[in-house]
């Protein structure tokens, strides 16, 4: 089915684009760069509401707020949170993404 492919696609566009971002948001942070910091979870928050990733959505937008505060106080352990559900929420599209494969 062409609508299975392309949002497979579009899946995949979002697990490496989010993956680069997420790990400039980690290096942002062990920087103490708020303004990295709003930039990076900005861009996260974005792409995972469009793809339903909700608690990515949440988390990024603590993030994204901390940095408008111009803070990274709980930074750290929300960036863990969020690689977490990242892991999460990659395996989940990665095994959606293979049945829609077959």
């Amino acid at each position: 089915d062409g609508d299975r492919v392309f949002e497979a696609e579009l899946l995949s566009v979002y697990l490496e684009d989010t993956a680069s971002h997420l790990a400039a948001l980690e290096e942002a942070v062990a920087a103490g760069n708020v303004e990295s910091i709003e930039r990076e979870a900005h861009h996260i928050k974005g792409a995972s509401g469009n793809v339903g990733a909700l608690g990515m959505h949440i988390l990024t937008a603590e993030l994204e707020s901390l940095g408008k505060q111009k803070t990274k106080a709980g930074a750290d352990r929300l960036t863990l949170k969020l690689r977490a559900e990242f892991e999460a929420v990659q395996s989940f599209i990665q095994a959606y993404i293979a049945e829609s494969n077959h």
